[in-house]
């Protein structure tokens, strides 16, 4: 029996599913706010002004996200009990006042708890609120709709780190978050709210009697018997997992810590973000791909190889110190990051079906989380040792080649599992 799921064109989809994928991008770009690639344009002011060095900021950003991590996991599948549009608006108005308090912070400890809140309200909730939604709402189109969802992302890490370097030329860091706070207050909120009002499962289309266009062909959610306890003894679990964590490890540490690393090569601040456009255009690129990729064949199909564009991004900046390295080094590593959202997206609903997808993703999603906390933090120690990050990229090339080894020797495995949960 063939694994390949139908594929069907994009001009199948109604403007009420576009209005849906828009939702998805929208509290995606709104999450930038937690985000590491943001939060790491204030890495230097914020360590000058409460005297921190590259090791110790890290720590701090580290313990914060553990936190953070911890707390979705327990929370996280509230994305099955809840509305995505209740959910949203209560994570945008707490990642606004956690800018707000940003602005205001005068002491290490206070900045852990506001670490803690951009961490769990931005990176952790709002992407996740999206995706569930994403993986729910949709089946024949879940691939694509999870990797044009995931675009808010892309395009905030286009323009958003440019424009931050070059608006703390003329503005206090402070007043940059306070301005971060009023545009999500003010732009993303009713945004969120507009492209919201009226989703496949709300009570405006009960009440018509709509029927989702893109469920499942029995129109019933799959995978009842997965609840989060047998997800979590599952064998096939962890290597999944595992995976899954690495990007958000490596893929962070090499924004967080762009301080220290164009001080190691000798590159300016400036010119290291200003490439970022070119990563962005690369990832939307490969994610827009990846997307009918998975819709065509399936998501596990594609493991081995979603992880070794990272692993080459990784040896680049290890050898090589010339200037064109970070386009070639951004581009490269965008191939990865732009799998990542369609192929680790649509990955749960493939292994655990849809009825408590929620629950499942919350710990994938705290997974994701807590590596995106230890990979500075590891990282920013090895540094204070001596280590640089030049130097730590050969083990994370390694490490991104043994985890697709693994993938490719899991395959049959989670061919079967598939086929249990969809055997079309």
């Amino acid at each position: 029996m063939s694994l390949v799921s139908p594929s069907p064109p994009l001009s199948e989809l109604t403007s009420r599913q576009w209005q849906w994928i828009g939702a998805g991008f929208m509290m995606t770009f709104a999450s930038m706010g937690g985000q590491t690639l943001f939060i790491a344009q204030f890495n230097t002011d914020i360590r000058a002004y409460f005297d921190l060095t590259d090791g110790q900021f890290a720590g701090l950003y580290t313990i914060a996200t553990i936190f953070s991590a911890t707390l979705i996991a327990f929370v996280g599948n509230v994305t099955d009990k809840f509305s995505p549009r209740f959910l949203s608006v209560i994570c945008l108005i707490g990642l606004a006042l956690m800018a707000i308090a940003m602005s205001l912070v005068t002491h290490w400890i206070v900045l852990c708890f506001i670490l803690f809140g951009m961490r769990f309200f931005g990176q952790g909730m709002l992407p996740h609120i999206g995706q569930t939604a994403m993986s729910r709402w949709f089946n024949r189109f879940r691939g694509r709709a999870l990797a044009f969802s995931q675009m808010g992302y892309t395009t905030g890490e286009a323009m958003l780190p440019f424009i931050i370097t070059t608006a703390l030329i003329s503005l206090s860091w402070r007043s940059v978050w306070a301005i971060v706070a009023a545009f999500l207050i003010i732009v993303m909120l009713p945004l969120v709210l507009l492209f919201l009002r009226d989703p496949p499962d709300g009570k405006r289309a009960k009440e018509r009697g709509d029927v989702n266009p893109d469920s499942a062909e029995n129109s019933e959610l799959t995978g009842a018997e997965w609840r989060r306890s047998k997800v979590l003894r599952d064998p096939l679990f962890w290597p999944l997992i595992l995976g899954a964590m690495t990007l958000p490890a490596l893929g962070t540490l090499y924004f967080f810590h762009q301080a220290h690393l164009v001080g190691v090569k000798g590159w300016d601040v400036t010119t290291y973000t200003a490439w970022f456009p070119i990563m962005s255009i690369t990832g939307v690129s490969v994610s827009i791909l990846s997307g009918f990729l998975v819709d065509r064949f399936s998501a596990h199909q594609l493991l081995p190889v979603f992880l070794l564009p990272v692993g080459v991004a990784c040896l680049i900046m290890a050898n090589f110190d010339s200037i064109w390295t970070v386009p070639i080094f951004l581009m490269v590593l965008a191939m990865g990051t732009g799998m990542t959202p369609s192929v680790v997206g649509a990955l749960w609903a493939e292994m655990y079906g849809t009825t408590h997808i929620g629950a499942v993703r919350s710990l994938a999603i705290a997974g994701m989380v807590f590596a995106s906390a230890a990979g500075p933090g590891i990282s920013g120690a090895f540094i204070d040792a001596g280590i640089n990050l030049e130097t730590q990229s050969w083990f994370n090339g390694a490490y991104c080649f043994a985890i697709s080894a693994l993938y490719l020797v899991l395959q049959p495995q989670l061919s079967r599992r598939k086929m249990e949960l969809d055997p079309r």
